[in-house]
């Protein structure tokens, strides 16, 4: 089969793939509803729309992608013509999340159709009537031996895992991420990890006050704060800590109303266990002198409804168990700084995060910050945004994750970008430098050392 033929034929996979979610919206923002009480607006936007971009890049630049990359020859190849063709791993594995379950299932799927592979899909099994209807998607549009969906808890994950895939692109926690590449290894099998971690906040005396406010709450509390590039916690300026406190408490009113607990656009946590995990880190910080802000008063309704209140710690220190764990709810620890070097210590006691947030006008504190820290991602002066934009690879690093993800980077992930070199004449430079070595060998060599 051609080139062209090949990329016809993905062309036609990723077409299918975006028509069956386009015909299935409906079941899946009643599925994301059911599963966490996710509301519509937040559904199309953090679920669906983004998968409507993976697919238009992929559309896009799939010829050009797909194609020969020319790269330049060296003066002492002279002779030879050189590209990179991406060709298909094979069989690959995507493991997704339960937090955004349908855009990072489907979005890296996009990326391993484009780039022609035959791919194995692992939804949560804590958002099962969301993983119901990704399988039913699916499996309207394309045969088991193009996309299989495989639906089930931890032991399936661990009997897949263990297989000889091709890559495994895996979206979750630090621990089952270390898990996974520890079951690849035996394969000497890739991996794309997308983890979690603690992102800070860091906020200065210079940042304005309401539109930090605005975008960190934002980020914070949606999808109930299970986000995994939310913000964590926030390091804020000792002289600004009262009213941006204030201001953010002013925005969660704004957000969701006089009663928080009650809006129909805070989303529940998605199981018993999270829960409580969640209420019992509050318990605990409050326990060891931290203060807790929750407007309207009330902070939770019960694990039958498993919904939180958007609150705010304050009075925090590093020793809490809330500033060494990945939150992954709807509470955001406040700690103030008066010094730079107070923030560096305090990021410093959690690994690299997967974003690190900066709010400040002056460019000589965001330079500070940006140039003695590191996170797989950075916005200034924003949240969150930075994984929505497919032109630009996603991911972490260290204990947040490795590879990237989004548009050319998902496609160049699943493939294996193949070296080639062509002699396409009959001369070239580098017989003259083959032995046996005379004095004109020589000269040829040292011309190439120099000017080559």
């Amino acid at each position: 089969m051609s080139l062209l033929q090949k990329v016809k034929t993905r062309k036609k996979n990723i077409k299918l793939l975006w028509g069956a979610i386009e015909s299935h919206e409906a079941e899946l923002i009643e599925a994301l509803h059911k599963d966490l009480n996710k509301p519509e607006a937040e559904a199309l936007l953090q679920e669906i729309y983004p998968l409507k971009k993976e697919y238009e890049i992929c559309l896009r630049n799939i010829y050009v992608w797909s194609g020969k990359r020319r790269v330049s020859t060296p003066l002492a190849l002279m002779g030879t013509s050189h590209y990179v063709l991406a060709e298909p791993k094979g069989k690959v594995l995507i493991i997704s999340p339960w937090n955004f379950p349908v855009m990072l299932t489907l979005r890296p799927l996009f990326s391993a159709l484009a780039s022609g592979n035959k791919v194995v899909v692992k939804p949560s099994e804590h958002t099962p009537n969301t993983s119901n209807v990704i399988k039913k998607l699916i499996e309207s549009v394309f045969s088991n031996d193009t996309v299989s969906v495989i639906l089930g808890g931890p032991e399936v994950a661990a009997e897949l895992t263990s297989q000889p895939f091709d890559h495994i692109c895996f979206t979750g926690g630090t621990e089952i991420g270390k898990l996974v590449m520890k079951a690849a290894a035996e394969n000497l099998c890739p991996v794309t990890l997308e983890l979690g971690g603690k992102s800070p906040v860091i906020v200065d005396k210079s940042a304005h006050l309401g539109n930090t406010a605005l975008r960190v709450a934002w980020g914070k509390y949606l999808n109930a704060g299970q986000v995994c590039i939310a913000p964590d916690y926030m390091l804020v300026e000792k002289k600004m800590e009262g009213d941006m406190v204030q201001a953010l408490t002013n925005r969660i009113v704004t957000m969701f109303g006089d009663n928080p607990i009650d809006s129909e656009d805070l989303g529940a946590i998605v199981n018993e266990r999270h829960y409580n995990r969640i209420l019992g880190l509050i318990k605990a910080a409050v326990k060891l002198g931290a203060k807790l802000h929750v407007p309207g008063g009330v902070l939770e309704l019960g694990v039958d409804k498993r919904k939180i209140a958007p609150c705010i710690l304050t009075e925090c220190t590093t020793d809490m168990e809330i500033m060494k764990e990945e939150i992954f709810g709807p509470v955001l620890p406040v700690l103030s700084w008066e010094s730079k070097d107070e923030v560096l210590e305090i990021i410093a006691k959690n690994p690299n995060p997967l974003a690190l947030y900066i709010f400040s006008s002056k460019s000589r504190n965001i330079n500070f910050f940006t140039e003695n820290t590191k996170a797989g991602s950075t916005a200034i002066n924003e949240v969150i945004i930075q994984i929505a934009n497919p032109e630009m690879g996603f991911g972490g690093i260290g204990n947040s994750g490795m590879g990237r993800s989004n548009g050319k980077a998902s496609f160049d992930s699943f493939s294996n970008l193949r070296s080639f070199v062509s002699a396409s004449t009959r001369f070239n430079l580098l017989p003259l430098t083959f032995p046996p070595f005379g004095r004109f060998g020589l000269r040829i060599s040292r011309l190439i050392r120099k000017w080559g």
